[in-house]
């Protein structure tokens, strides 16, 4: 009798761990969650195959998306996607610095129906948990997806950027002798740029970075450095290099790239740009997909898209010069390639307002700063 009570027990035991098992790598609440890369066992959502995701992703048939691009970039990525996976119906809207505290708040709320999200520096760890679970490196190693791994945020897997910006200077080709271009960061030392011989931006983005590199200890020794060379203080890359392209100043510093690069390309005999090493790099254009999302799997696909040679070419031509250092053939994976860079990768990603306010310490500006793009 006892025998037989027990071997009931056993069976009934079994039973209910198959369930359990069964119910840990069903579909959930959205189909198509177990797949390649171990998504499932992980807690995070995969599809097995691009067919699958591309299939799930038309049955959705729409896509609302929000980017930090300009509005010609965003037309060029709608059309693009839709005319490569005819039968989903995209929207996409340009977010800017100021819309960004509104729509994490209307996101916490519950409130916004955004399928692809925007993700700022500022708030990268507000949004996390708001984010869908989609494991895009499983997806990406499995050869799910056509992503570079570098892409993907290795331990908030659901996060990615598409682009980059890198660092430099700008000069007045007219106004400052060749023999006179520095050649090295520690070129801005010298005592024949003190005294007001050089623009530098109270927003030292592109010098923060350099503390990958560097170190903390150097970066904060060099930024004493530039503050004693009393340089002419400006905000605003756009402003201060149109300014200097008129022929008010001969050099910047710390420039942005693609602010350079639009400036040169109305002024090529004027404006020049030089990269220096380690070239200073901040990941942008930060995307994810909204926890919640109606349309996860089409949400997916237009991540794979963003780092596609169409999407890549247009960051490089339109916005301009912000291709992601790790898409290949784009213009600043050309341009970086071999040289010796300072990565804000996602392991330093959080630091850098922490570096800023460093350089600005050793300046004598106060650190509470409201940002611009």
């Amino acid at each position: 009798m006892n025998r037989g009570i027990n071997h009931r027990r056993a069976l009934a035991g079994l039973a209910l761990a198959l369930l359990v098992l069964a119910g840990c790598s069903g579909g959930g609440e959205h189909g198509g969650e177990a797949g390649a890369g171990g998504g499932a066992a992980n807690g995070m959502r995969t599809w097995a195959s691009h067919d699958e995701l591309v299939a799930a992703a038309k049955q959705e048939g729409s896509l609302k998306v929000l980017t930090s691009m300009q509005e010609e970039t965003n037309e060029v990525i709608r059309q693009g996607f839709t005319a490569k996976y005819p039968g989903i119906e995209v929207e996409i809207a340009e977010q800017s610095g100021s819309d960004d505290q509104r729509i994490l708040l209307e996101i916490q709320a519950g409130a916004n129906d955004t399928d692809v999200l925007h993700l700022s520096a500022e708030s990268y760890n507000d949004y996390l948990p708001y984010l869908e679970p989609v494991d895009l490196m499983a997806m990406a190693q499995a050869g799910t997806l056509s992503l570079p791994k570098e892409m993907i945020n290795p331990k908030q897997p659901n996060t990615m950027a598409a682009g980059a910006g890198i660092g430099g200077f700008s000069y007045n080709k007219k106004l400052l002798p060749a023999a006179d271009v520095p050649q090295s960061w520690d070129d801005f030392l010298l005592p024949k740029f003190k005294g007001r011989k050089f623009l530098a931006d109270i927003e030292p983005a592109n010098l923060a970075v350099l503390a990958v590199a560097w170190g903390e200890d150097k970066l904060r020794t060099y930024a004493k450095g530039i503050g004693e060379q009393q340089p002419i203080w400006a905000r605003g890359d756009t402003v201060s290099i149109t300014a200097m392209a008129a022929g008010e100043y001969r050099l910047h510093f710390g420039s942005n790239y693609h602010s350079a690069f639009r400036a040169q390309k109305k002024a090529p005999d004027v404006v020049g740009i030089a990269l220096l090493e380690p070239i200073p790099v901040r990941i942008t254009q930060i995307q994810s997909v909204r926890k919640g999302a109606e349309h996860p799997a089409a949400a997916t696909l237009l991540l794979e898209y963003l780092s596609s040679p169409e999407v890549q070419h247009a960051l490089d031509e339109l916005e301009p010069q912000q291709s992601s250092i790790y898409a290949p053939g784009s213009d600043l994976n050309e341009l970086t390639k071999g040289k010796q860079l300072s990565v804000q990768d996602w392991d330093t990603f959080s630091k850098t307002r922490e570096w800023e306010e460093l350089i600005l310490q050793q300046w004598g500006f106060p650190t509470a700063q409201v940002k611009e793009d």
